[in-house]
């Protein structure tokens, strides 16, 4: 007999093959179980064991040696059963164990990714990088696209040009790719002008798509190799 779904709740194969063994033969010894199953005594005599705590065998001590009964094939679906509980107490164990491992990853991380929207959500955006440039590197990058509607807010116009003067005033630079030149939108900003700290490139018609933040970091290597060569 197949042993693949006694294995399948959680015995060995060992330990199935003994069972059924058992079952088979009645009150036997553990070695008189190894011997019709040629199985060497000790490996038997760990299954013997174990089947004895998981309940699926009696013991009968006797003068001559120690026997061994199967208990009811009915007693298998009380162990699927308690393994279906142990397994749940286990997912429990993980899922509680999982987020510790979140919260812990949470606090020790320091780059997050947030989704947001609007153009609160853009200045917002604007002024961390802002920060974020004040106390490291000095330069923020950008791309600018004339196709995003927040070019069409006047209030936002008059907020972007605020905030360049902000960004000069701190001494941060900028470099800036764009799909567009000459805007008069941003006419008096968007140039390329070391009074502006701005260097401002205007992106090639291949280089608009979901390259172009790749593209501005070779833009900014390439930039930074001209300078080293020419000084």
């Amino acid at each position: 007999m197949s042993t693949s779904v006694l294995e399948s709740i959680g015995l060995t194969q060992n330990e199935a093959l003994v069972y059924l063994a058992f079952q088979k033969s009645g009150s036997k010894t553990a070695a008189e179980i190894a011997r019709t199953l040629h199985m060497d005594k000790s490996s038997c005599y760990r299954a013997v064991e174990s089947l004895v705590k998981q309940g699926l065998l009696i013991t009968n001590p006797k003068k001559r040696g120690t026997t061994h009964t199967a208990v009811s094939p009915d007693v298998l679906k009380e162990l699927y059963h308690q393994k279906q509980r142990d397994l749940s107490h286990r997912e429990s164990q993980l899922d509680e164990f999982i987020q510790k491992l979140i919260q812990q990853s949470e606090t020790q991380r320091s780059t997050y990714i947030t989704v947001q929207t609007g153009l609160d959500a853009i200045r917002e955006g604007m002024e961390e990088n802002l920060r974020a440039a004040e106390s490291t590197t000095k330069m923020i990058k950008e791309i600018y696209r004339l196709s995003f509607p927040y070019f069409n807010d006047p209030y936002h116009v008059k907020w972007v040009n605020a905030f360049a003067k902000r960004r000069i005033a701190a001494g941060v630079s900028i470099q800036q790719i764009v799909d567009f030149a000459q805007n008069t939108v941003f006419a008096p900003i968007m140039k390329t002008d070391a009074k502006l700290l701005k260097e401002i490139r205007l992106m090639p018609p291949e280089m608009r798509g979901l390259y172009a933040l790749e593209y501005l970091e070779i833009l900014h290597t390439s930039s930074a190799l001209m300078r080293n060569k020419t000084t």
